[in-house]
């Protein structure tokens, strides 16, 4: 039996418009949907060669990161695009996912803080995003 897909984390559709935005806010979502917090969005694609898009947030704890990244991996997956690559899944403090055109930072506080993404891509716009309807 098939997964049910939560409202908002339907799959982007390969001929969507601005599919790379798309990705970007459904990756937000599944953050989002795990808990995550202070998720941000910044359109980098003006300002670095390899992405479009970071996505940025925060998990309280190793698990909670883990978690947030499963949900972006099956959330991306059924957009049928798999990770290029991925760090740190073992060190729980700072999990990066590549797609490409977007790139997933999820940080623990304290890497976050000392990382300082926001900071380093200050000339990047953030985006405006919307969390996932409720209730499903």
């Amino acid at each position: 039996m098939a997964k049910q897909v939560r409202p908002g984390l339907e799959p982007v559709p390969k001929d969507a418009p601005d599919r790379p935005r798309g990705l970007a806010e459904l990756c937000a979502r599944a953050a989002y949907e795990t808990r995550g917090e202070d998720i941000r969005i910044l359109r980098v694609e003006e300002l670095c060669s390899y992405a479009d898009y970071f996505v940025v947030a925060t998990g309280r704890n190793r698990r909670q990161l883990r978690a947030m990244a499963e949900e972006t991996e099956d959330a991306m997956e059924r957009s049928h695009l798999r990770k290029r690559g991925v760090e740190g899944l073992s060190g729980g403090e700072w999990i990066l996912l590549d797609y490409g055109d977007v790139i997933v930072h999820l940080f623990d506080p304290s890497a976050r803080a000392f990382y300082q993404i926001e900071e380093i891509w200050a000339d990047a716009p953030t985006v405006s995003w919307r969390p996932p309807p409720s209730g499903g």
